[in-house]
């Protein structure tokens, strides 16, 4: 059904499904009999995203940050995704951005270096300084990058939609987790988006009761500049947190302000967390920088969640819950956030959490990873197919990614 009305892209698809052998894909994409569906091994997924292409890619970031969806295995192995692509040529780059500009190029920048400091497969970003003096970042969208994406879109709308006739999709709500995933892909293209997320960011982080807020740096928009395809922001320069010489740097040893900045992090995302209810939902190591004068970064606002104050109030009693080694509190919680209004036996749902959290009873707070406790939180709900909302997946990638740093960092 589904080859016989094929498109080129389609038929690209089916041959990956075909050579990396996803059986269960590929006899439904070609009108079969399709079983209760089966992923592929994490690995196999990976490369199959990968020869999907940069749409595909990114759609499998997005996957990373649901472990809401996805076992540990998958979450890390596709966390391994590098959204990095060949830049395209300046040449193609100067025409857009003299497109999105309001003035000439040359009475806007006195100079754009033509060679990218990063190329991803949505957009590509230049230094470049203004012509007052200041330096800038230009994050510039590939140009028929808007194409490329719906085109891809409207293939996963169809695969979806094969998906939900099953009862796997329709026990799992397929069409709505593809629906939260394709705004996603198109939210990535407005990057008056992102700028106002950064702008949000910064103003909440410029106050604080927890942190020095001058020691948090999130870049100033140039909004006169911006536009859906190009952000221009200010040049922070620096390198990534783990990258960073701290060799007696500001008069400090190296011991003392690993703790210093590694403590600084953790207040300032225990603020957007449970205090604000908007956080950088990414901070992979590449994405907190040391700057030269000694002060952290937060860069890349393109993926952020929110938490409302009721979430808020029940994650900080999971906490405490988690702590107390509490799994009827536990299973308690997990139904006050869940999505949907499928029955649930309790009981087994705690007996779930009190397997689960046994193996940490003899453990002190030191020694308990919370990021796996919460990832096998969600692992338990979902084998009690008990959907959560998608900022839950948001929310322990974050503090999956923030304690992974750590770890790395100090």
């Amino acid at each position: 059904m589904f080859l016989t009305q094929t498109v080129p892209r389609q038929r690209e698809i089916i041959e990956v499904l075909f050579r990396h052998g996803w059986d269960y894909m590929r006899r439904l994409l070609t009108g079969g009999k399709a079983d209760e569906p089966q992923l592929p091994t994490p690995a196999v997924l990976k490369n199959i995203l990968v020869d999907l292409g940069p749409v595909y890619v990114k759609l499998g970031q997005l996957l990373s940050t649901r472990p809401d969806l996805l076992s540990a295995s998958y979450i890390e192995e596709l966390s391994t995704l590098q959204d990095e692509v060949p830049p395209v040529s300046w040449s193609e780059v100067e025409v857009l951005i003299r497109q999105q500009l309001k003035q000439p190029l040359e009475e806007t920048f006195t100079t754009i270096n033509p060679v990218p400091v990063a190329a991803g497969s949505i957009a590509q970003t230049h230094r470049a300084t203004l012509k007052d003096g200041r330096e800038v970042a230009l994050k510039v969208q590939r140009p028929g990058i808007d194409v490329t994406v719906a085109r891809d879109i409207a293939l996963i709308q169809g695969i979806a939609d094969l998906v939900a006739r099953t009862e796997f999709g329709q026990s799992y709500e397929i069409k709505s987790i593809a629906d939260e995933f394709i705004k996603a892909l198109e939210a990535e293209l407005d990057f008056t988006r992102e700028a106002s997320y950064t702008d949000e960011l910064r103003q909440n982080l410029s106050v604080s009761r927890w942190f020095d807020p001058n020691q948090i740096v999130v870049a100033k928009i140039y909004w006169d500049l911006t536009t859906q395809k190009l952000l221009v922001m200010e040049w922070l320069d620096g390198v990534p947190l783990l990258a960073a010489d701290l060799n007696n740097q500001n008069g400090k040893t190296p011991a003392v302000e690993r703790q210093e900045i590694t403590s600084l992090l953790f207040r300032a995302f225990f603020q957007q967390l449970y205090i604000d209810g908007f956080f950088h939902a990414d901070p992979h190591p590449g994405n907190i920088f040391y700057l030269k004068d000694g002060r952290i970064a937060l860069i890349d606002c393109g993926m952020m969640g929110r938490l409302d104050p009721r979430t808020q109030q029940i994650l900080t009693e999971m906490l405490l819950a988690i702590v107390d080694l509490d799994a009827r509190r536990c299973a308690q919680l997990t139904l006050q956030l869940a999505d949907s209004e499928e029955p649930v036996i309790l009981s087994r749902l705690e007996n779930d959490y009190d397997r689960m959290l046994r193996k940490y009873y003899n453990l002190n707070l030191s020694q308990m990873n919370f990021s796996q406790i919460i990832y096998e939180l969600l692992q338990v709900a979902r084998n009690n197919k008990i959907r959560l909302p998608s900022n839950m997946g948001l929310y322990a990638k974050t503090l999956a990614n923030l304690e992974g740093v750590a770890r790395l960092f100090n």
